[in-house]
């Protein structure tokens, strides 16, 4: 180039000043102090090399949604394989990658570790990498193919996958390390050039500031940050962190209040690594002018960082019916606290906020400021008036601290509420039925302080705007395929089986269903309605004899009602006993081959959602699925004669002598 002056929107750059940056984009704007970061700094991966977990090379197989098997199945906090194997349960907390989320979350599935993963080893597609990392405290992340970076603390216990890269640093405090790499400075660093894909190996290849790293005095902001996602996790019914949805009138409102303290706290912790990284005010200006002018549609963008909307009305309000829907089916058990010597979480839904549920591994307790800013101030020792009772967050603190929700005599109704055997019925004026159980527990739930002028006014707000002020319609179709369906990711907790039209059914607790509910359901109930319909029928034509003009034509057309739901409850009742016939009686086995197969003999019994099951039990028929308990039931020669030849899933029954005999 020559010396001639260059206009001002031209850079001279020394073409080996590129490969000074991860990917060597043709970054040509960067200023030259953040070009040196890159040249100067030590390496992320020299301190901090991020380790990818097992390929089970068969998801659908080894991995389950953590509600398909229930809390109760899974092995919570094991801090080595030898806490694990000692556990003698199968399935273990797995960080499998998952949408953009920072700080704490996507805890959503489960993985096959049966005996420090036998049946995974002799499985020869998969390949299982770092198992002396597994269970241990750690940040993790998803694959940065997708542009997008977002840090998450993993907790103890977790085994991880391919998917969910994960960082163990060798030095400094995880939770330093957490601040530094969820700043915006690192995002930035990371993104100068966002319109390429961005792989481990450049991530590995990122400026961290050593010996310089002293972050401590954001430990607490990192930790503050952490707990803040963990209460908005506590919030959600799909979490094994479940406690109680947010308040109904002041819930949307905490989540933006907790958003925006979010912000503000992670606001200080880019402050203070920018300064960390000796990054000038004029070089972090050019930074964020150029990005912002720059940045793709790719997910991960800056774009992510700010604060979503929190949740709809409607959502809140579907969120208080399917907790209510909850309770009634058993899944969730309001007031009661931790069992000695089993889960530490207590109960799923217990709808009490402990300042222990916060601390995990190294995160600590919040203080009790921060626990009253987290969750709402601890209930008033002295009794209240009506006004301050209904503006108040908590009912009672019990002698461990634990903030209850409900008051006592609430929280032992809701229980009484509870369906044992997970059953309810669709179905006007039964004692079971699922409408008019979800309306009672909202009612003693939202309206218990309601005085007798505004009785069930917060029930009737929640079932006007989450159910369009008909529960029993909202049951029958929308609940499930608008909601459930996809909050679960089609492994639905709630089953409905239910008659051709949806005029008569049942919805079924998935954790509850045996060997015995399909004969209770002939047996208890579809026997019931259907001779109580062939007695109406009976009784109507018994008062049209006498009668003529219109009052007989009004008989007769009830009449006809009753005789096409006879017709069609009949149809259902023999779709039942088909699959009775067929064999479908669950074992206490089945439950670890997920939500989905479980479901799919009965895809006869589900005209909401028919085609999904039906999908996979034409696969079992076909022999896709013979690891399977559900397989051998059905198929039990096909099943020994494959396990014969195939180690893995001569494990997977427990027959690993089939094998052995065949070698």
């Amino acid at each position: 180039m020559t010396e001639t002056v260059l206009p001002p929107n031209t850079h001279r750059v020394a073409q080996r000043a590129f490969d000074a940056i991860p990917g060597s984009p043709w970054a040509y704007w960067i200023p030259d102090g953040l070009r040196r970061l890159f040249e100067e700094l030590p390496s992320l991966g020299e301190v901090a090399q991020p380790r990818q977990g097992l390929a089970t090379a068969d998801n659908f197989r080894f991995l389950r949604f953590w509600w398909e098997v229930g809390r109760g199945h899974i092995a919570f906090g094991c801090r080595n394989r030898q806490e694990a194997i000692a556990t003698g349960k199968k399935w273990f907390p797995c960080m499998k990658g998952g949408a953009y989320c920072k700080w704490y979350g996507n805890q959503e599935y489960v993985v096959n570790w049966d005996g420090n993963g036998k049946e995974m080893r002799a499985f020869t597609p998969a390949v299982i990498r770092n198992p002396n990392y597994y269970f241990r405290e750690g940040s993790t992340f998803t694959d940065l193919t997708s542009g997008s970076l977002s840090i998450r603390w993993m907790p103890p216990g977790f085994v991880f996958d391919h998917a969910g890269n994960c960082v163990f640093p060798s030095q400094g405090s995880l939770w330093e390390w957490l601040a530094l790499l969820n700043s915006k400075p690192f995002s930035q660093l990371m993104h100068i050039n966002p319109t390429i894909h961005f792989y481990i190996s450049d991530f590995n290849r990122m400026p961290v500031p050593l010996p310089e790293l002293t972050l401590s005095d954001l430990v607490p902001v990192a930790c503050h940050c952490t707990r803040l996602q963990i209460w908005q996790s506590m919030l959600d019914g799909t979490t094994f962190d479940f406690i109680v949805p947010p308040p109904w009138h002041t819930g949307l409102d905490d989540l933006t209040a907790a958003q925006a303290r979010l912000t503000a706290l992670e606001a200080q912790i880019d402050d203070e690594v920018y300064r960390l990284y000796s990054i000038s005010d004029e070089d972090r200006a050019a930074i964020e002018a150029e990005l912002a002018g720059g940045s793709s549609a790719d997910e991960g963008t800056e774009d992510e960082t700010e604060p979503e909307p929190p949740m709809t009305a409607e959502e809140l309000a579907v969120r208080w019916i399917s907790y209510a829907a909850g309770i009634v089916l058993g899944r969730f058990q309001p007031g009661l606290p931790p069992r000695v010597g089993g889960d530490e979480r207590g109960a799923l839904g217990s709808a009490i906020y402990r300042r222990d549920d916060f601390a995990v591994g190294s995160l600590p307790a919040p203080d009790e400021a921060e626990f009253d800013q987290l969750v709402g101030p601890a209930p008033h020792p002295q009794p209240l008036s009506q006004g301050e009772r209904g503006a108040k967050r908590f009912a009672y603190a019990d002698d461990d601290g634990g903030r209850h929700v409900f008051p006592v005599e609430v929280e032992a109704a809701l229980r009484d509420l509870a369906l044992p055997d997970g059953i309810a019925v669709l179905d006007e004026g039964h004692r079971r039925d699922l409408p008019a159980l979800v309306e009672q527990a909202l009612q003693l739930m939202l309206d218990r302080d309601a005085d007798t002028e505004h009785a069930a006014r917060k029930t009737h707000e929640v079932i006007e705007i989450g159910a369009g002020g008909d529960l029993r319609r909202f049951f029958e179709r929308n609940f499930f395929t608008r909601y459930h369906f996809r909050w679960y990711r089609k492994r639905p907790v709630y089953w409905p089986l239910q008659s051709a039209r949806r005029s008569y059914g049942f919805v079924l607790f998935h954790e509850r269903v045996d060997r015995s509910t399909l004969y209770a359901l002939q047996r208890d109930y579809l026997d019931h309605k259907l001779n109580g319909l062939r007695l109406e029928i009976g009784d109507l034509q018994g008062q049209a004899e006498p009668l003529s003009g219109a009052a007989r034509k009004r008989v007769e057309r009830q009449i006809d009602g009753a005789a096409q739901l006879l017709e069609e409850v009949t149809a259902f009742a023999q779709a039942m006993e088909r699959v009775v016939r067929a064999g479908y009686e669950p074992a206490p086995d089945w439950i670890d081959d997920g939500v989905i197969l479980r479901m799919a003999p009965l895809w006869e019994l589900i005209p909401l959602w028919k085609s999904e099951p039906k999908k996979y039990w034409e696969r079992l028929q076909r022999g896709d699925y013979d690891w399977s308990h559900i397989a051998k039931r059905y198929w039990p020669e096909r099943v020994r004669e494959k396990c014969k030849g195939n180690k893995s899933f001569a494990i997977a029954h427990g027959h690993e002598k089939w094998y052995e005999e065949n070698r």
